[in-house]
């Protein structure tokens, strides 16, 4: 029996040593990929490193001493207390596995996912295990050893899960002054279902066209997404009820891009499938009716299509009449038309960056501000040829970048308005402006300091500015949020 019990504790211990290795294997992943993710970690970021340290001295504990001797268990009100601790334990543990396993999807492969999930399944497990087992023995009235280390294990645990409750309770962002909003897209709209991605158009006589995608997870950039629409007919005061666009099953139907052709008075949307197959659509009506998708990537050179991701955000017409949409395929490029959508063609690549977003200079000249990452500045580049090839990228050093797509367009005096998270991580929506096509941002406005994520920007026929864009308290994904102010007010 003793044999069976050193066996038994040996295997405990080894599997100990493993679930921490694991558990700091995903937080160096998490550091390097996600670190500006989301918001509640970074208020938080000086915890992780403590959590492990902590965690890490009480396996060493747990291996190499003696917590308590056989047969002397502590009382057994406290063996309770711990039991209820320790099952309660499984949710946050479970829950924060489950959200980074499902944002890690499409950015890491899925064995790694797997295997960076194991120590939140791992750890519950233990956990859910001790207590059970626990209380069971006493509801018999029968002798047990609580697992040694359990106790040791869980403070850590318990400490981490109360710091981050506290910060989220005392976390209150603000809305700055002059800035009005509405949610218009929020989580929970359609059961089981959040949104992510914005895309919108304001057309003639201030009719609005919202695009997002609708998730069944919402962390997550693969599974089952449907493209989802809301109109405005009076410069969104109010808005018709959600409108599902593209819905094709089980299937990823993402990133939206919406552009509109002030001559033929049609609005058109490219978005693709599973990333590997391009689509456009369009509407003659200001987006009540949608005629049937096209599959641009049976037309388009596979070549240039071996990776598909339209925008997200808005496409862009120039001067000329071209029709041009910004794309990522296996780079980033144009996507473009010169006959009002019949035929479209694909330009050169862009030779750095990722999501951009297609913006003309004071004298028609094509350029594009690019999404780099964490922390970095953003990258830009133009075409003298409308997007058929593309100079060397630079860097705007004025434009931080969150690692998030940004918008850029102009206003009615021509000016250069751009917007993202303006923190270096996703965090304080802000917008800027520039006169001078993007050489200095003289005017900054912070709309608000929370959680912010893709955005959005349009322009009613009074000048009033409109920013859509991902936000909530502490986490970006809590809804899609319409803002709205006037230049230069406070």
């Amino acid at each position: 029996m003793k044999a069976i019990t050193r066996s038994r504790q040996w295997w405990l211990h080894v599997g100990q040593i493993l679930l921490l290795l694991l558990l700091i294997a995903v937080y160096g992943v998490f550091t390097l990929f996600f670190s500006g993710e989301f918001l509640i970690i970074v208020k938080g970021k000086v915890l992780l490193p403590i959590f492990l340290l902590l965690l890490t001295l009480a396996t060493l504990g747990s291996v190499i001493g003696k917590w308590h001797k056989p047969g002397k268990n502590p009382q057994k009100i406290f063996q309770i207390l711990w039991s209820i601790i320790s099952i309660a334990m499984v949710f946050p543990i479970v829950s924060a596995g489950r959200t980074l396993s499902l944002g890690a999807m499409g950015s890491v492969p899925t064995v790694a996912i797997a295997i960076l999930a194991l120590p939140f399944l791992g750890y519950a497990l233990f956990f859910l295990m001790n207590g059970a087992l626990t209380l069971l023995s006493l509801a018999n009235r029968k002798s047990r050893t609580m697992t040694r280390g359990s106790v040791a294990l869980g403070i850590p645990f318990v400490i981490l899960f109360v710091a981050f409750g506290f910060i989220a309770a005392s976390w209150s962002p603000q809305w700055s002054a002059g800035v009005e909003h509405s949610k218009l897209f929020n989580s929970g709209d359609e059961t089981g279902r959040g949104y992510r991605i914005p895309s919108m158009l304001v057309l003639p006589g201030d009719n609005i066209l919202a695009f997002a995608e609708s998730r069944q997870a919402a962390m997550s950039d693969l599974m089952d997404i449907n493209i989802v629409l809301k109109r405005s007919a009076d410069g969104g005061l109010t808005w018709k009820p959600l409108q599902v666009l593209e819905d094709q099953g089980k299937h990823t139907v993402h990133n939206p891009t919406a552009l509109y052709d002030s001559t033929t008075e049609e609005v058109w949307l490219a978005f693709c499938v599973d990333y590997l197959t391009m689509y456009v659509t369009s509407s003659d009506d200001k987006g009540v009716n949608w005629s049937s998708p096209v599959n641009l990537s049976k037309t388009l050179p596979s070549s240039s299509t071996a990776h598909c991701a339209t925008g997200p955000g808005s496409g862009i017409q120039l001067s000329s009449g071209r029709l041009v949409f910004p794309v990522n395929t296996d780079h980033p490029r144009a996507l473009y038309s010169d006959n009002h959508g019949a035929t479209w063609k694909v330009g050169g690549a862009i030779d750095a960056g990722e999501e951009p977003q297609m913006y003309t200079k004071a004298d028609g000249t094509l350029c594009a501000n690019l999404r780099n990452g964490l922390g970095k500045a953003r990258i830009v580049t133009c075409s003298a040829n409308a997007g058929s090839s593309w100079e060397k990228t630079s860097l705007d050093m004025n434009l931080k970048d969150a690692g998030t797509q940004a918008a850029i367009t102009r206003d009615l005096q021509g000016g250069l308005l751009f917007s993202n998270p303006a923190a270096g991580y996703r965090a304080e929506m802000t917008l800027r402006m520039s006169s001078d096509d993007g050489a200095t941002w003289p005017y900054s406005k912070l709309l608000y300091k929370g959680a912010a994520g893709y955005s959005q920007i349009g322009v009613l026929s009074d000048g009033t500015v409109l920013v859509l864009f991902e936000t909530g308290r502490y986490d970006l994904r809590e809804s899609i949020t319409l803002a709205r102010l006037k230049l230069g007010a406070t």
